[in-house]
């Protein structure tokens, strides 16, 4: 999948899951950036093309990295509210001013808000996996298979069903975002729908369009 397609499974099964009616926002955005995370392991492109066809969906796409990587952003982001700092900060300067006063600011903390922080996180990051394997290859590309017992076990598998950068899930995930801002108290409902509506679209074009191709 692509960044935006991951942030917004994130961001949509968080909204699924109902999280932002009892955590706000602040769990969503958390879910969101969590979802991108991984993708982390594609940074050396900007130094060695080598080392990045070796890393890229190894060395973050993995069950270790995920959980750790997961456990860090949920704890850096509940301890000192990184997402209320951040939205603060954006808030000061021009348009968004106005926005400023609805930022709410943690001033508690509790061990079972915490564990959800670090869960939403971990299940965020772990989404890439899967994803990432149904969604891969395209054409001139490879289908980039995946290590998810790195470093333990060179065990690879990838399940390609829809090319990587087709527009199918993007445009699924577009629409749902402009219906949710427009109605975010059905939010829930549309995250929902979302979800099974690129689970649908994901396997009938695995099975019926890549057949045919």
């Amino acid at each position: 999948m692509t960044t935006f397609e991951h942030a917004l499974l994130g961001i949509n099964g968080a909204l699924a899951a109902g999280l932002h009616r009892h955590y706000g926002w602040k769990i969503v955005a958390l879910a969101g950036v969590a979802a991108v995370a991984p993708d982390w392991d594609g940074l050396p492109m900007l130094i060695d093309m080598s080392r990045f066809e070796a890393g890229h969906r190894v060395w973050g796409h993995n069950l270790l990295a995920c959980w750790v990587l997961g456990m860090l952003l949920g704890t850096a982001d509940y301890r000192w509210d990184l997402g209320g700092r951040i939205a603060a900060w954006i808030t000061r300067y021009g348009p968004l001013n106005e926005l400023a006063a609805s930022i709410d600011r943690r001033r508690s903390f509790s061990a079972r808000t915490w564990g959800v922080w670090v869960g939403v996180a971990v299940a965020a990051a772990l989404s890439q996996i899967p994803a990432d394997a149904v969604v891969s290859g395209a054409a001139g590309l490879s289908d980039w298979a995946l290590k998810p017992f790195w470093p333990f076990s060179d065990f690879q598998f990838v399940y390609p069903l829809v090319p990587w950068g087709n527009v199918g899930v993007t445009i699924v995930f577009s629409v749902a975002m402009i219906a949710e801002l427009k109605k975010p108290a059905a939010a829930q409902r549309i995250a929902l729908v979302t979800l099974a509506v690129v689970v649908v679209y994901i396997v009938a074009w695995g099975n019926f369009v890549n057949v045919r191709s």
